[in-house]
């Protein structure tokens, strides 16, 4: 049997992450997180990737799981390029600082969802039940 819970449900029409359990093994898949925090969105690429990573972290920890079960994590940067690259691997590097990092992929886009966002981070975590 496989249960599901639907964590954080956004006023947008999804969930900010779904967990399913089955076998003992919780499943996390956190959706899109983005460059805006208490009401605002940040400034700069800096401050956005900042924000997006803390609020994955934010989400994992309100579905039970925490960084380092993380296994798979994707990144959407708008008009990458490899300042902004950088600037996103250090924005993660001060959220994931364990030493066996998740498979990770990095995407350029021409835009995401509000054309003021710069960054999304969305991942898949693993927990033992």
């Amino acid at each position: 049997m496989i249960s599901k819970e639907f964590v954080n449900p956004h006023p947008m029409g999804f969930s900010n992450a779904v967990t399913y359990t089955a076998q003992g093994v919780k499943t996390i898949l956190v959706s899109g997180q983005v460059g805006y925090e208490d009401g605002r969105f940040g400034d700069s690429f800096e401050e956005q990737a900042d924000m997006a990573h803390r609020n994955l972290a934010k989400e994992l920890q309100a579905a039970g799981a925490t960084v380092e079960d993380v296994v798979k994590l994707n990144t959407y940067i708008v008009d990458l390029d490899s300042g902004r690259s950088k600037v996103a691997g250090q924005a993660k590097a001060q959220v994931f600082v364990q030493a066996n990092q998740p498979a990770s992929t990095v995407v350029g886009v021409s835009s995401l969802v509000m054309k003021q966002l710069l960054i999304e981070v969305e991942a898949t975590a693993v927990v033992e039940v």
